[in-house]
């Protein structure tokens, strides 16, 4: 009897928590990590739950942060089971233009969430933003890239010299951030490096 209290007790006490919030308009979220669940929580409400028996994909990728940040970008850290995500960051809005690096505590709930795995078969552990979302930065920078190539060639035989440069340049950042953000195949990590 006293063994199986302890052993609801211990099942009752979560492992970690990460506060996390993609935007100012967005509710503040709470991640938890319990030794059988991953929450995420807002405002009090649990939005989403994924038993740790079911999940099956880990992702990590580095993404641009939000409009204001001092850090360039973030790492986001996507975990799956079937069509339920959740998700949590390296950096966390606390007003418009305002973020938070938190990068030690992203750190450490990772470590833990690997922890909480690593026992578990058939999850993958993915580098790279999905697909989804490398096509909605691709598809965008490669239209301004073919835009800008047009109007330098239009402007460059029209004489139009200054805005053929204007179109240089625009032909030049599109095509470069299309490179970046080509649709490439995922790479997978070892979850051994975080421990």
């Amino acid at each position: 009897m006293t063994r199986s209290r302890k052993t609801s007790a211990t099942a009752s006490k979560p492992l970690d928590r990460l506060d996390d919030c993609r935007s100012a308009a967005s509710p503040v979220r709470q991640i938890t990590l319990w030794p059988d669940r991953l929450e995420e929580t807002a405002e009090g409400a649990l939005v989403r739950r994924i038993a740790i028996e079911a999940v099956d994909e880990v992702r990590l990728s580095v993404e641009p942060s939000g409009i204001g940040a001092k850090d360039p970008a973030q790492i986001i850290c996507r975990v799956s089971a079937g069509a339920k995500t959740i998700s949590f960051s390296s950096l966390r809005s606390t007003g418009i233009l305002k973020w938070e690096n938190q990068a030690d505590r992203f750190a450490l709930f990772l470590r833990a969430l690997h922890g909480a795995l690593k026992d578990r078969d058939g999850v993958s552990h993915v580098e790279g933003a999905p697909l989804k979302a490398r096509l909605k930065a691709f598809l965008p920078a490669l239209g301004v890239g073919i835009a800008g190539m047009v109007l330098a060639g239009w402007a460059f035989t029209a004489g139009q010299i200054i805005i053929g440069l204007i179109g240089l340049v625009l032909a030049v950042t599109g095509g470069y951030s299309a490179w970046i953000f080509r649709p490439t195949s995922d790479k997978p990590y070892d979850p051994a490096k975080f421990g």
